[in-house]
This record gives C-alpha cells, sequence and structure tokens, in this order.
C-alpha cells in the first residue's frame, strides 16, 4: 500500500496538472482544427475524462460483452445528451467533483469485481455520459458548431468505450489468472488516483 501511495500521488499529481493546463488553453489547442476533430479530441486529451471512461469500459468488458453490449450505445447518447445540455444549462455546480467521484466509484468496482447487475451498469453509463458529456459541452462556445463538436464528441467516446470493453472481455475469456489481477489492479489504481485528485483540488475546483 505504501508502493502505491508512493507511485499513486505523483500520478495524481500529474492528473490535476494535466486538467488544470488542458482546460486552461483548450481553445488554444483545437484553434485551426474542424469543430468534429476539436469535439473528438477534447474527451481523449483531457484526463479527469479518459480514466472515468477507461474504468467504464474495463468494468463492462469484466461483467461480459455479451451482457453489457448496451454501453456502446448508451454511453455515447447520454454524452451527446449532457453535451446538449451544456448549451442552455452552463450553470450548474459540482461537476468536476462528479467526474473525479466516477473515477473513484469505478475504479472501485472494477477492483472489487462484483458480477454486477446489467441495469446497474446501465444506469452507471448513463450517469457517467451526462456528466462527462455535460463538462465537455461547456467548451461550445463562439464560432463553434455543436452540431459538428457534438458529434466528435460521440465518436470518440463510442471508439473509448468500444475498444475497451473489447480488449477487456477478450482478455478475461484467455483466462489466465494474472489477466483478471492485472484488470483489478487498474481498477484501484484508477480509484486511488481519484481519491488523491481529490484531496488536492481546491475546494472552488470540487464545486465549479
Amino acid at each position: 500500500m505504501r508502493a502505491l501511495h508512493r507511485v499513486a500521488q505523483p500520478a495524481a499529481c500529474g492528473l490535476l496538472l494535466l486538467t488544470f493546463v488542458l482546460s486552461a488553453k483548450a481553445h488554444a489547442v483545437y484553434q485551426g482544427a474542424g469543430d468534429f476533430y476539436a469535439g473528438m479530441l477534447h474527451p481523449l486529451t483531457s484526463p479527469e475524462h479518459v480514466l472515468p471512461m477507461l474504468a467504464l469500459g474495463a468494468l463492462a468488458g469484466q461483467n461480459g460483452l455479451k451482457r453489457c453490449e448496451f454501453v456502446l450505445w448508451a454511453f455515447p447518447a447520454a454524452f451527446a445528451a449532457g453535451a446538449r445540455i451544456a448549451l442552455s444549462m452552463t450553470d450548474l455546480h459540482g461537476i468536476f467533483l462528479s467526474n473525479i467521484l466516477s473515477a473513484v466509484l469505478l475504479g472501485s468496482l472494477l477492483a472489487a469485481a462484483f458480477r454486477l447487475p446489467s441495469w446497474l451498469i446501465f444506469i452507471l453509463a448513463v450517469v457517467v455520459g451526462l456528466t462527462h458529456g455535460y463538462a465537455n459541452g461547456l467548451v461550445i462556445v463562439g464560432q463553434i458548431r455543436p452540431v459538428v463538436f457534438i458529434a466528435g464528441l460521440v465518436f470518440a467516446s463510442f471508439i473509448q468505450i468500444a475498444y475497451t470493453v473489447a480488449a477487456t472481455s477478450f482478455l478475461l475469456r484467455l483466462r489466465p489468472s494474472w489477466i483478471a489481477i492485472a484488470v483489478r489492479v487498474a481498477g484501484s489504481w484508477a480509484a486511488a488516483i481519484g481519491l488523491l485528485v481529490l484531496s488536492l483540488s481546491p475546494r472552488s475546483l470540487l464545486l465549479s
């Protein structure tokens, strides 16, 4: 546990720093890129979104591709809905906190390796998709075309979830014990990094 803490704390500091930098420079990074590509890149270059998406995909894969294939459409659909909500409601608070907590929750469930009911995974996919989609939708300002940008968001969320679900499910079907252990360890790391980010984040950011 001490070794995990020594490594995870610097990782959390790096994650928090990246979140600040990428948020501050989001428009500069994507200036000149098409709206579709900007939408596609935004969630894939924000650690606060990448970590929970990977954890959700791995959790679905851990519970079986056939049982959880609905995640492939439920999560992108919720992601799009969340981004659409952000266009008309820009003053919701606690979204960053919710997104980091989703990494803690999903990582913990992945580490526990419980066989979850399909309806619970569906709810998790929808709720996580809504909050992360909302956070991404907040960057749609100025001359950005909302429909095109959201299409990029949907594409990115689908690709990342699809690859993670498929890869996790395939690897676990190979049945070496170390793969199952590695997946659980990855979940514990996701949860640990999320907790450390929470502890290091200023209150103003968590409630923003």
